[in-house]
């Protein structure tokens, strides 16, 4: 008992919590200062203080120096380090927010300005902060700042039929719970004198509901409170559709634009990811318009003047590869890899027509022009464009030269599909932004920390810019992982995954492992990047199996066939096929290789959990597989396809076919479960709702099998994140995987989780 009580104290310093500032400059943030200059925040530890101090670079020669004088501005705010690790720039004026006020350092005079509360409200603020909109009883209104005039824009706005009222997406309920305002969902040109919103038809879109059975702080009911919110299952009929609006803030007009309505399930103007994109003049906004099924993506013209020109369309027989929220599109703010030019001349395209991602030139008549990318590698999210020299930048991947074909480099290619390169081309996988002429760009594998170098725009190597700090997560006992490749259940396809040893490794010894798994197919599970911290706030790294090694567990994360990246003929396998789970069966199948590469996995206790589509995975891997894994935690599984969402749901099922979405329902496999399955749901979530587990946890009654359910009455789809779950977790596994007692022993939480 007393060396397992060591152990869980070894793996508490490897929590969320405990590791959030465990490795520096793992991905720093380059900002445009001006026309020769970027800016960005280096981290620095001071024993057990970390502070960020600002740099700013040359874009010429790479040569760095102090943006500001740190030590003299937390002087001023009374703080022995800078308080904020992020800031803007604007006409030289430092902006940052602390103690949730916004202030303004103008450093040539070393003077700093107190400004407003930064209270969030539900209004959309212009580009100028001249202007802002909001809703009123279901119509949108216009505000002068500095006058508070009011110019009301719409007048037939009504409940489900609103003006900039976004899908009830996930998160919906947990948003409306904490008391986020309801921004209106408005897409500003830069310019702020026009933007772009939608009038959003929900009034036959069915209700989901989720029961909230505790008090929150402001009331003293105890009464339960039900929320519902809009979402559609892909049987039924009618879905949210976006009927889109252009607004001119200086005529104060809003004019419903003659196009087709937008199917949507959620946002479509996100401030970080938006379904359409604004030239920097401010005449026309480009869109990507996909229709509901995900057969059909359309590149979608929008003229400052109202006009609307539909320039081209592609169409698959199975799922296409646009605005998927994976991993293989997307343009900085822009969710597809596409877009227009500033002159409106040229159109670039991404499309998996010939199997791998390619990019294609059009004209805006439709014409195609030519192809700017080789056949043989994939293109991924573009980083930006140069209109004025016709180059485009995007990540690639599939190439020869690299030891993994995800690895993602760094890629340029001319409008007219010549001088194709490479241009960072680290064995790994690399996150790049473009700043005048040149490329900011880290790069690190699951094996190699992050470096950061800087390059010119035709690649030339300028110099390194920092080199991440990883000596507080080493020294925390964190277990480098491992990476291997295996052959996949097709006999041909080379599949690869990661190992993490148990802390203090024995090659003498057999261990018990755990297979980290997601499932779902828009994305692979299995990272790429350095592993320093999870994907999702407040997540553990890799699903907690470096905690999982402290304990005496190996750990492993595959990706199986079916997931993208890879080519569309790869990803094709999950098509009609979300109950494989992106290859659970090769996981299965893989195993005894596995062994091979590392014998000391003891295949008869193999374990395996997962949240959300992982959780439906494990769900399904202990119903389908049940002589190979032994212990599964199914947390927040969507256990049913016909009871999740349309959108995500259709794009790899199809449009609603019974017969082949009873083929991913795992309650109908209930009788086969024979190991120790823990099934966990948060009451609160509003993603997947909690009855897709209840309706598990009926049919395994009525099979009269022994499992074991906990609800987490707080917690929304984000179980992960949740302390009691993680300790709960790692009890589970300890307990019927490795055949250890629990020590009484419970993890030191932060004030901010407690």
């Amino acid at each position: 008992m007393t060396d397992m009580l060591k152990r869980y104290q070894a793996a508490e310093k490897l929590l969320p919590w405990n590791v959030r500032h465990a490795v520096l400059n793992a991905a720093p943030k380059a900002k445009k200062l001006d026309d020769s200059h970027f800016y960005y925040g280096l981290e620095e530890r001071t024993g057990e203080e970390v502070r960020t101090v600002f740099k700013k670079v040359n874009t010429e020669d790479g040569t760095e120096s102090d943006l500001f004088d740190a030590k003299a501005l937390a002087e001023k705010l009374g703080c022995d380090n800078l308080p904020f690790d992020r800031c803007d720039v604007k006409d030289g004026r430092i902006i940052f927010v602390h103690e949730e006020y916004e202030y303004t350092y103008e450093p040539e005079t070393d003077t700093l300005v107190k400004g407003d509360y930064q209270q969030a409200r539900a209004v959309s603020v212009s580009p100028d902060r001249s202007r802002e909109l909001f809703v009123r009883d279901h119509d949108l209104w216009l505000r002068e700042c500095a006058t508070g005039k009011e110019t009301r824009l719409s007048y037939d706005g009504e409940k489900d039929f609103a003006y900039a009222k976004c899908a009830e997406y996930s998160g919906y309920i947990t948003d409306r719970v904490k008391g986020v305002p309801e921004v209106p969902d408005v897409l500003w040109s830069p310019d702020g004198k026009k933007f772009l919103t939608y009038k959003m038809d929900q009034r036959n879109v069915k209700e989901l509901y989720v029961l909230q059975s505790y008090d929150e702080e402001t009331r003293e009911s105890i009464r339960p409170r039900l929320h519902t919110y809009k979402c559609a299952f892909p049987e039924d009929e009618d879905l949210p559709l976006a009927h889109y609006c252009l607004g001119d803030a200086e005529k104060g007009t809003l004019t419903m634009l003659d196009m087709e309505p937008q199917p949507a399930g959620g946002p479509l103007f996100h401030e970080y990811y938006s379904a359409a994109k604004w030239l920097d003049d401010g005449s026309a906004v480009f869109t990507t318009h996909v229709t509901r099924g995900s057969k059909i993506a359309s590149f979608v013209i929008i003229h400052s003047d109202g006009s609307v020109k539909k320039v081209l369309s592609e169409t698959s027989d199975t799922a296409i590869n646009i605005r998927t929220y994976g991993n293989l599109d997307g343009f900085n703010d822009y969710c597809a890899s596409n877009f227009l030019s500033d002159d409106q001349k040229t159109v670039i395209w991404q499309s998996e027509r010939d199997d791998f991602a390619r990019l294609f030139r059009y004209d805006t008549d439709g014409n195609l022009l030519n192809v700017l990318t080789p056949a043989d590698c994939s293109v991924g999210e573009l980083i930006g464009k140069d209109d004025e020299n016709e180059f485009v930048y995007f990540y690639a991947s599939n190439f020869k030269e690299t030891s993994d074909p995800y690895y993602q480099l760094v890629c340029r290619a001319h409008y007219d599909g010549s001088d194709f390169r490479i241009l960072c081309r680290e064995d790994g996988m690399h996150r790049a932004v473009l700043i005048n002429n040149m490329i900011v760009d880290t790069w690190s594998r699951v094996d190699k920390a992050p470096v950061t170098n800087l390059y010119k725009a035709d690649g030339t190597f300028v110099r390194e810019l920092v080199r991440a700090d990883i000596s507080d997560l080493l020294n925390r006992g964190y277990v480098m992982p491992e990476r291997f490749h295996v052959t996949a259940s097709d006999g041909r396809t080379e599949l690869y995954g990661i190992l993490v040893k148990p802390a203090g490794f024995d090659p003498d010894q057999s261990y018990p492992f755990i297979d980290y798994i997601y499932g779902g197919m828009q994305c692979y599970n299995v990272p790429k990047a350095f592993a320093c911290s999870a994907a999702i706030e407040g997540r553990e790294i890799m699903g907690g199996l470096e905690e999982f090694a402290q304990l005496g567990f190996a750990g492993i994360i595959l990706d199986g066939l079916g997931t993208p990246g890879r080519g569309k003929k790869l990803h094709n396998i999950s098509y009609e096929n979300i109950h494989g789970c992106a290859g659970l069966k090769d996981h299965v199948f893989c195993l005894p290789q596995i062994k091979e590469l590392y014998p000391f996995l003891d295949l008869e206790r193999a374990g395996m959990w997962g949240n959300s589509g992982g959780g439906c995975a494990t769900s399904r891997a202990m119903l389908e597989y049940p002589d190979t894994y032994k212990v599964g935690v199914s947390s927040a599984g969507n256990h049913d396809q016909r009871m999740y969402n349309n959108q995500w749901t259709e794009t790899y099922y199809g449009l609603y076919n019974r017969e082949i979405y009873l083929q991913g329902d795992n309650t109908a496999l209930a009788k086969n479960l024979k190991g120790k399955l823990y099934i966990v749901h948060g009451a609160m979530d509003d993603n997947v709702a909690m009855s897709q587990s209840i309706r598990l946890i009926d049919a395994l009654i009525k099979e009269d099998k022994d499992f074991d359910f906990l609800i987490l009455p707080r917690t929304n789809h984000n179980v992960p994140a949740n302390p009691y779950f993680i300790r709960r977790k790692l009890d589970y596994f300890v307990r019927h995987l490795l055949g250890e007692e629990v020590p009484e022993y419970r993890f030191e939480l932060p004030e901010d989780l407690k």
